[in-house]
């Protein structure tokens, strides 16, 4: 069990996106104070995802270094690949090693209708939480490779399960792919000792204030304060896991991934389907919770054709 006295970070280098607010410039006032080094990376965007500059980066430093931490701002865009370069540069220059990244920027873009999308905007979406992130974990990952060590925590959302609220979808479209790549890496990369996991957070923003109801919501039972400790703990050396995704907020934290059911097999027809959909749908009957891609494989198999049949050695399997 660990010592809560312990500092849990230390001697360790992190780099946090969207670092200069929320949820970003809580996970480094608590790393800095868990011991961490940390590169607080803002560009000081608008919520369309509109570049600033790195001054809100800067007052988050001031706040580490106030309190004896240690710190230094960056204000490069991680949706393009040479900053993204730089800024993991800036860390190792800086600091000898990268132990940490935190996938935390966002951007909520421009509302546009599923029937007139705003293509600029959605592009700028996907830009800065997909590809950014993608981006952000090839340039670094030829430090931790090296160094045979790595933590990553990438942030999807809850969003990924609909709102029923209309829209171009590009927001949750863009954090399911996180969700979809977290699981992918975080499962080839274990054997490199770099443990890639993400978070679904529940908390108090600029982006859930966009709403005046989910508003209501996240001030009065999500502050960003709460989903700190959970990042922490999965930057830590102590993670036990990679490719998992993590509902956190309010002091909870929990795992969230795809289910599946036995569901209806040996049809032929499309008939047979419309007549047995309550099985299709999985109407009591008990879930399946697939740890990978191979996993769902065999299951879908095994209910289909009565056959068990063993994947594991295919390809990278853990």
């Amino acid at each position: 069990m660990c010592d809560p006295n312990e500092r849990l970070l230390e001697g360790h280098v992190a780099i946090i996106t969207g670092a200069g607010g929320g949820l970003g410039r809580e996970y480094a006032l608590l790393f800095a104070q868990l011991g961490a080094k940390v590169v607080v990376n803002d560009y000081g965007g608008s919520l369309a995802g509109v570049k600033g500059d790195a001054t809100r980066a800067q007052g988050v430093v001031d706040e580490i270094r106030n309190s004896g931490g240690v710190a230094i701002a960056s204000g490069h865009d991680i949706s393009i690949p040479d900053e993204a370069e730089e800024l993991v540069h800036l860390a190792v220059q800086k600091y000898g090693a990268l132990h940490i990244l935190v996938n935390n920027a966002g951007t909520a873009g421009s509302q546009s209708a599923h029937d007139n999308v705003n293509i600029e905007s959605y592009t700028r979406v996907w830009a800065i939480a997909c590809l950014g992130t993608s981006l952000m974990i090839s340039k670094a990952w030829p430090t931790m490779e090296a160094q045979k060590y790595g933590r990553v925590i990438n942030t999807s959302s809850d969003s990924i399960l609909g709102f029923g609220g209309g829209g171009d979808g590009a927001y949750a479209a863009s954090k399911g792919a996180v969700f979809a790549l977290t699981k992918e890496l975080g499962s080839f990369s274990r054997k490199h000792n770099i443990y890639i996991n993400g978070v679904l957070p529940s908390a108090a923003s600029r982006m859930s204030d966009l709403s005046p109801f989910i508003k209501s919501v996240t001030r009065k039972y999500f502050s960003a304060a709460a989903v700190a400790p959970l990042v922490a703990a999965l930057a830590s050396r102590d993670c036990p896991c990679s490719g998992e995704m993590f509902s956190v907020g309010a002091g909870r934290a929990a795992r969230m991934t795809f289910a599946t059911v036995p569901g209806f097999a040996g049809a032929t027809e499309a008939s047979q389907f419309v007549d047995h959909f309550d099985e299709v749908l999985g109407k009591d009957q008990e879930l399946f919770l697939p740890g990978n891609c191979l996993e769902q494989i065999a299951y879908s198999i095994e209910h289909a054709t009565g056959e068990n049949v063993d994947l594991s050695q295919i390809g990278g399997a853990p």
